[in-house]
């Protein structure tokens, strides 16, 4: 990648279990496509407003030249899978992994 991956936390200090899971995710997505040149990662935290429940939203941009962007703005279902940072963090990265196979195809 030609520039260094971006990683915020909004509404909760920087995990670095998440850093690491997101940085390795990153590097799966760059194995499977080589042209990737940027990637911006936002993880935030469920509001206090929200009910007992809610999920943490990941946000995801993958930059691959010549004009292509791959973005992914993963909110959380119904149910309580994203709780953890990490359940979130590895669906939001299978689904840019899917429109990455659907740009290639």
């Amino acid at each position: 990648m030609q520039m260094d991956p971006q990683i915020t936390f909004e509404g909760i200090e920087a995990l670095d279990t998440a850093r690491a899971l997101i940085l390795k995710e990153i590097h799966r997505l760059e194995s499977h496509n080589k042209h990737i040149t940027g990637c911006r990662v936002s993880v935030i935290a469920p509001s206090d407003k929200h009910h007992h429940g809610a999920g943490f939203e990941i946000h995801i941009r993958v930059t691959i030249p010549p004009h292509r962007e791959i973005v992914v703005n993963h909110a959380p279902p119904g149910d309580r899978r994203h709780e953890h940072a990490e359940s979130a963090i590895k669906d939001a990265f299978a689904a840019a992994m899917r429109q990455i196979d659907d740009m290639a195809a």
